[in-house]
């Protein structure tokens, strides 16, 4: 049986496939800028959205059972959020330095508007996960 769609909701998981199409969106445009740019900014882009997809796979992977393990749950969340910041930053550099060159720019098309969207979209989830686990958790011995 399905749902309509104006009643769905999102997945308790939805931090984790929004992490790996961050992930998958970052390596598609890393692979289109041009090379000059591979080795000072692509690369980290790339391996700092990798690193957020990782963190929540590892949350992800972590069953409480007492206050430590949610601990480690939450820590694992909070390092994807500091990542995705870091990636935030490092795009915004990326993004003024291909703008010195608009001509190089054409490969780009709407990639900046899908990748703060997916940014954005990523810290809300993860927001709404440690607030919901906190809740959640608050009881475990």
């Amino acid at each position: 049986m399905s749902v309509y769609k104006a009643l769905r909701g999102d997945s308790s998981v939805q931090f984790v496939e929004t992490a790996r199409k961050l992930a998958v969106h970052t390596r598609k445009c890393c692979l289109k800028m041009p090379k000059r740019y591979t080795f000072y900014g692509a690369q980290e882009l790339s391996a700092l959205a990798d690193t957020v997809y990782n963190e929540v796979k590892m949350a992800n992977s972590v069953f409480p059972g007492n206050q430590h393990e949610a601990q480690l749950r939450r820590d694992h969340l909070i390092e994807a959020n500091a990542t995705l910041q870091a990636l935030i930053g490092q795009l915004g550099i990326m993004a003024d330095l291909l703008k010195q060159n608009p001509e190089k720019l054409r490969w780009l098309d709407n990639s900046l508007e899908e990748w703060a969207s997916l940014i954005s979209e990523e810290a809300k989830l993860i927001s709404g996960v440690k607030k919901s686990d906190k809740e959640r958790f608050k009881n475990l011995p």
